[in-house]
C-alpha cells in the first residue's frame, strides 16, 4: 500500500510540492486544516507521515508549527528545503491586461509586494495560497488573480501568467518529514531539540557547553516564550550530528539534566547533505 502523507491546507499548497521533492509522487498526500489535526492524523494512524513547515528564509520560523511539536509525540524523519516560486495565474482566456486584483495568502502577497505595486494590482488576502487557487477556478471573480505554486496552476487547470513572481529569489521554506518513531540517520545528519533552562546566571551557556565541549557545530538558535510557564522561555536547536553517536547521546543527557523542559525531536538526514 501506498504510504499518506498529511499536509496542512488545500491540494497544490506548497507543503505538498514539499511532499512530491522529498517523497516524489508515489505517496497519498492528504490535506488538513491545521497543524494539530494533521499531526493527530499520524498518532491515530490514519496517515504515515506528516510534512510540518517549521522555518523560512525570509519570514523566520513558523512558531504555530512549533507548538504543535511541543503537544505531539512525533519524531523528524527527515528534512527538505523547498524554493518558493510564487506564480501569477487566472482562468484561460484571461490576460494580465484583464487583472486587476490578486487574492492569497498574506504572506505571499507580502512576497510579491514590489510586483503586484508594479503591476497596478489590488491586493485581498485569502486563508491559503492553494485555496486561492481553488476558489478562482471554481468561483465567478471578475479581474482576479490569484498568487499560489505551479502545481496549484496544474491542479485547478489554471493559466500561469507569470512565474517567479516574488521579489527575492532567496525564498526558501524547510519543511519537517514527521512519524512515529525514531529513524537511524548515520551520516549527514542533524539533531534538532527543544528545552527551558532554570532561571539561573549562565543557565544558558551551560547548555550550549555541552555541544561546544564535545565540538557539535549548532545550526540553529531561536527563543519565544514558553506557554506552559510564565516567563520562561522555549528555545530551539539544531545542531550537527547524530543520537546514534556516544558523544551526540552524551550531550542530550547532559542538557537534560540541566533543563526544566527538554524534547527531542529526532536525528534525521539533513537536506543540505543531499547537494
Amino acid at each position: 500500500m501506498k504510504d499518506t502523507v498529511a499536509f496542512q491546507g488545500e491540494h497544490g499548497a506548497y507543503s505538498e510540492q514539499a511532499i512530491r521533492k522529498l517523497l516524489g509522487e508515489s505517496p497519498v498526500s492528504l490535506p488538513c486544516r491545521s497543524f494539530q489535526e494533521m499531526l493527530y492524523f499520524v498518532i491515530e494512524r490514519k496517515a504515515d507521515y506528516a510534512i510540518l513547515p517549521v522555518e523560512n528564509s525570509l519570514a523566520g520560523t513558523v512558531i504555530p508549527a512549533y507548538d504543535a511539536l511541543i503537544d505531539s509525540d512525533l519524531l523528524v524523519q527527515a528534512e527538505v528545503m523547498l524554493r518558493i516560486e510564487h506564480c501569477l495565474m487566472a482562468p484561460k482566456g484571461r490576460s494580465i491586461e484583464d487583472i486587476k486584483y490578486v487574492i492569497s495568502h498574506h504572506q505571499a502577497l507580502a512576497q510579491c509586494s514590489k510586483h503586484i505595486e508594479e503591476e497596478g494590482f489590488e491586493a485581498k488576502e485569502y486563508y491559503d495560497t492553494a485555496g486561492a487557487a481553488r476558489d478562482l477556478a471554481t468561483s465567478e471573480m471578475p479581474f482576479t488573480a490569484a498568487i499560489a505554486s505551479e502545481l496549484a496552476a496544474k491542479t485547478y487547470g489554471l493559466h500561469v501568467l507569470r512565474r517567479n513572481f516574488e521579489d527575492m529569489e532567496t525564498n526558501t521554506t524547510r519543511f519537517f518529514l514527521m512519524g512515529r518513531g525514531a529513524v537511524k540517520c548515520t551520516e549527514g545528519c542533524k539533531t534538532s531539540i527543544m528545552f527551558t533552562t532554570e532561571h539561573l546566571p549562565g543557565a544558558l551557556f551551560r547548555v550550549l557547553g555541552e555541544l561546544s565541549n564535545r565540538n557539535l557545530n549548532l545550526t540553529k538558535i531561536e527563543s519565544r516564550p514558553f506557554k506552559r510557564e510564565m516567563w520562561h522561555y522555549l528555545f530551539f536547536v539544531d545542531f550537527e550530528g547524530t543520537v546514534a553517536t556516544r558523544k551526540v547521546e552524551e550531550a542530550i543527557e547532559s542538557i537534560r539534566s540541566l533543563c526544566r523542559y527538554f524534547k527531542f525531536l529526532g536525528s534525521y538526514r539533513s537536506a543540505g547533505s543531499e547537494t
